[in-house]
């Protein structure tokens, strides 16, 4: 494939890598046949034991390596890649991600025409099945669950038309810089789980937009993740509440809140992973001492009021969780008896 010569000159990469050896080169390769000079790319490894580090000197010599020496998640990868940019936007990306040759170039042009929008999201694709939606079109459910509602569909069904979504993940983002560190930029204590809606949920807290490209593709080697990510999944969830919803909004929750926690609870109890429940909640308590600060942020960057930034909408609830035809019918009508609250709640009380 012949490189493109219109890769945008305000644009750096940061790719962040864990062990990533094996699909990196790709993710590299991709970047290549979009136009991206080597000296614009950033690869953070994140303590790899695969040789990352060594093969990028050899093989990709102008590409800056910043090197972290314990693996405590994606986030301070990321943030790392962000601080160390200089140009205007930030391309950042995962090392098992490929980008279309002209993703970066759409993403670019979007943002450029659209003054609000901060963030510029591709559609996520599966790498084995790239007519198939991994992510588009996210929210954020206002019990704090993530709304993905293409997830499997044809992607030809999502159709044309770019959307101001409610979050995304950070598979690959286009990111404008400036706006990025004055959000805060991604919170390095939620190791995995929510770190991506969390940072996404503060750019459209501050009144910008996430504009979804559906002529942007991005092809995601996804897999399987394991019953260890529960603990940050429970434990970052409630913190993102506490320190991002307005006082009113966590009032208003609560009855469906009782429902909720304990129907999780009993889940986690059933799969065998109830103890994992009350880890998690000494987690959260670990992180309280600092919400009056975490808080303080919200506070500062809030342009939106909750009402307009949370959804009502189907979870996503994983296979091994919700295999019986008894919890899918139990989980939709669930979904519907929330949604009717939250239509409530936003007519009263927000």
């Amino acid at each position: 494939m012949t490189p493109r010569s219109d890769f945008p000159a305000d644009v750096e990469v940061a790719i962040v890598a864990h062990d990533n050896l094996d699909t990196l080169k790709a993710t590299l390769q991709s970047l290549a046949d979009s136009g991206c000079p080597p000296d614009r790319i950033i690869v953070v490894d994140v303590a790899s034991t695969d040789g990352t580090g060594e093969f990028m000197a050899a093989t990709w010599p102008a590409a800056r390596v910043i090197r972290l020496v314990s693996n405590d998640g994606p986030s301070p990868g990321r943030n790392a890649g962000i601080r160390a940019a200089t140009s205007r936007f930030v391309l950042l990306m995962d090392a098992d991600v490929t980008v279309a040759p002209d993703a970066t170039q759409i993403l670019h042009a979007a943002m450029l025409s659209d003054p609000r929008a901060k963030v510029g999201s591709p559609i996520v694709v599966h790498q084995s099945r790239p007519d198939v939606i991994q992510y588009a079109g996210g929210a954020l459910h206002f019990i704090c669950e993530a709304v993905n509602p293409w997830m499997d569909r044809p992607l030809v069904e999502r159709g044309l038309e770019p959307a101001d979504i409610g979050a995304a993940p950070t598979c690959a983002l286009l990111l404008d810089r400036e706006i990025a560190l004055d959000v805060g930029l991604f919170d390095e204590r939620y190791f995995i789980g929510k770190e991506d809606g969390d940072f996404t949920h503060r750019i459209k807290l501050a009144g910008y937009s996430i504009l979804e490209m559906p002529s942007a593709l991005v092809l995601h080697r996804s897999r399987p993740r394991g019953t260890w990510l529960f603990y940050y999944q429970i434990r970052n969830r409630w913190h993102f509440i506490l320190k991002n919803y307005q006082w009113r909004t966590i009032v208003g929750i609560i009855p469906p809140l009782l429902v909720h926690e304990p129907l999780q609870l009993a889940v986690l109890v059933l799969k065998g992973h109830g103890w994992t429940y009350l880890k998690a909640v000494a987690g959260l308590i670990a992180l309280l001492p600092s919400l009056p600060r975490d808080r303080a942020l919200a506070n500062r960057i809030r342009r939106r009021p909750d009402r307009d930034l949370l959804v009502s909408g189907p979870l996503i609830v994983r296979d091994d969780l919700a295999s019986s035809t008894i919890v899918r019918s139990g989980k939709d009508f669930y979904e519907r008896a929330l949604s009717a609250y939250w239509h409530f709640l936003k007519r009263t009380l927000l």
